[in-house]
């Protein structure tokens, strides 16, 4: 999926402009009128309610509603209203929901754990990046990585990780644990787990 420069800002509730992403979705991927329940395969996603760190299981009800409420990753995107509650990313609570799956029906469940080799992936691209300069957005994010590394004198490579590294590195160590924890209660028939550290 392409998304134009203009979708990002540096607005304080999210880093990409979810209106213009909802266009999108609703132009190339499914009609705002679009339910649930009138799809025609079992469907459910999974978003965050952000007041009590609880589970938000989306079985019924607006399409793309749920989509944007389970893809709003706090940081990138601003928290969606639904039903009167703030709902964000279902990954910070079940980032492969296996149980979800088996709650639909489910006679066998592969699963795809996208977050297999992310441990690290962020202080190793950072090490990366003092080898070589990227492309423009690479820029943008280094700009942003190294913002509180910057402030340290000596060599960056011996200077403590920057704010968004910290940040991103903690999130994948978060996603990774509660993905083993949930794994182990309720495990799928098949796992799938590509290698994707390399992808930007």
């Amino acid at each position: 999926m392409l998304i134009g420069v203009s979708s990002y800002g540096w607005g304080m509730k999210g880093f990409i402009d979810a209106q213009r992403l909802r266009a999108f979705l609703h132009e190339h991927v499914v009609s705002e009128e679009s339910q649930i329940e009138s799809m025609a395969s079992a469907y459910g996603n999974v978003a965050t309610d952000l007041g009590n760190g609880r589970e938000i299981w989306f079985t019924k009800g607006n399409v793309l509603s749920s989509v944007m409420a389970s893809i709003a990753l706090p940081g990138l995107f601003a928290p969606v209203r639904y039903n009167g509650r703030w709902l964000v990313d279902g990954g910070l609570v079940n980032p492969v929901p296996v149980s979800l799956c088996h709650a639909l029906g489910a006679d066998v469940v592969i699963a795809v754990n996208l977050n297999a080799d992310i441990l690290g992936k962020h202080l190793s691209s950072r090490k990366a990046d003092l080898a070589a300069e990227g492309g423009a957005f690479d820029g943008i994010l280094g700009t942003i990585r190294n913002y509180s590394s910057n402030l340290f004198p000596g060599n960056r490579e011996d200077s403590p990780p920057g704010m968004f590294d910290v940040l991103a590195s903690s999130v994948n160590i978060t996603q990774d644990r509660i993905t083993r924890s949930r794994m182990a209660g309720d495990p799928p028939d098949i796992l799938l787990e590509p290698r994707l550290a390399q992808i930007g």
